[in-house]
């Protein structure tokens, strides 16, 4: 409230952050724009409309129900059974954030800036929610799942939040629990479980056909870990290249580890290879940012000599030199919408299996230039 007793003013940047958007997809939709999905649509205007933004003539003029609207209502002929259960109470007061020590938050030998600011979403809307937070350290291995489910059992968890776990065998032994669970930044595709993460597959497919619109072809990858959503981004990759007509070479592929040391390795591997890539896209910023450092060491520049995007928007991607080109990711908003689903499943738990991606943008700075002729 201001001091003078009226309303502040709700802005458009409030309603996209409420929404977990990108401003101009809010602009889209408050304008009205045919051009957006159905599932954004709802989110942005439902946002709006909690903040009181001001919407012209009401949500039916943008195509919507009323306020009023219950998009889990019983339609006629549906048996899905999206009401809550009889004599269930919807109503939870513990969560659970588990995690692997190797990208846990909690310790200082493996912060992990990625992870933290998901941990801090996950913090903001369990406040807002008034729910109380719990932090568990999982081993990331099938023979801790004992263990595992013993500390989840004595801490009066009453949901779970599985935060890129990859141990399909470990997942599903927590899952055994029978509490609402939520993986996040990861998936396993025969899991019947709902998931939150990033548009991974569509983010490296724009970053790459930037590049390629810069008129760069010889375009190398350089990889991460074998986990779900880094193969995303090859996928993404291969498939810029495919849709431009330019042939996949395997060659072209270096192996990272998501680390600077990967990426400085990387580098070392370009030059020892005499590879003649003039862009490379890279699964993070951090092996980005080694990479560069590589190149430097072998007297090669970014971006006159080689271009470099990264992923994910790191404070340390504004702070070298050059400053790096990369897609921003929300691992805020990530977080934020993990509580989110993990409470409309908690709610109404026949509801279908859902897989939340949310959108990031491509923000560009130094690291690339057009190809010389």
């Amino acid at each position: 409230m201001a001091s003078n007793g009226r309303r502040s003013i709700v802005t458009l940047k409030e309603v996209a952050d409420r929404a977990l958007v990108s401003l101009g997809t809010a602009s889209r939709v408050l304008n009205n724009h045919p051009k957006v999905q159905p599932d954004l649509r709802l989110r942005v205007l439902n946002a709006a409309t909690e903040l009181g933004y001001p919407l012209e003539k009401g949500r039916a003029n943008y195509g919507l129900a009323p306020v009023n609207f219950n998009p889990f209502a019983r339609i006629p002929g549906d048996n899905l059974a999206l009401e809550v259960a009889p004599g269930q109470n919807p109503e939870i007061t513990h969560v659970a954030f588990c995690c692997r020590p190797v990208i846990s938050p909690l310790m200082d030998e493996t912060y992990n800036p990625y992870f933290s600011k998901i941990l801090h979403g996950v913090e903001a809307e369990c406040r807002q929610q008034n729910l109380h937070l719990i932090y568990r350290i999982i081993n990331d291995d099938p023979a801790a799942l004992e263990t595992g489910r013993q500390k989840l059992q004595e801490s009066g968890a009453e949901a779970l939040l599985l935060i890129n776990f990859i141990s399909e065998e470990l997942v599903r032994g927590l899952l055994e629990l029978n509490l609402p669970a939520v993986l996040v930044d990861h998936y396993f595709p025969e899991m019947a479980l709902d998931i939150v993460s990033h548009e991974n597959f569509h983010s490296a497919f724009r970053a790459v056909r930037y590049i390629i619109e810069k008129g760069h072809r010889r375009v190398g990858f350089i990889n991460g870990l074998p986990h779900f959503t880094i193969m995303d981004r090859f996928e993404g990759y291969r498939r810029a290249l495919e849709e431009a007509g330019i042939p996949f070479n395997p060659d072209y592929v270096i192996q990272g580890d998501l680390l600077i040391e990967g990426g400085i390795k990387a580098a070392h591997q370009v030059v020892e290879q005499n590879l003649d890539c003039t862009a490379y896209f890279c699964a993070n910023d951090d092996t980005a940012i080694g990479f560069i450092q590589g190149l430097r060491s072998h007297k090669l520049h970014v971006p006159s000599d080689i271009s470099v995007v990264g992923f994910d928007d790191e404070e340390s991607a504004r702070l070298i030199t050059p400053a790096l080109t990369t897609v921003k990711a929300n691992p805020v908003g990530v977080g934020r919408m993990a509580v989110r689903r993990l409470l409309e499943r908690v709610k109404y738990p026949h509801l279908p299996v859902t897989q939340t991606l949310i959108c990031t943008t491509l923000v560009e700075r130094d690291s690339v230039s057009p190809l010389r002729k």
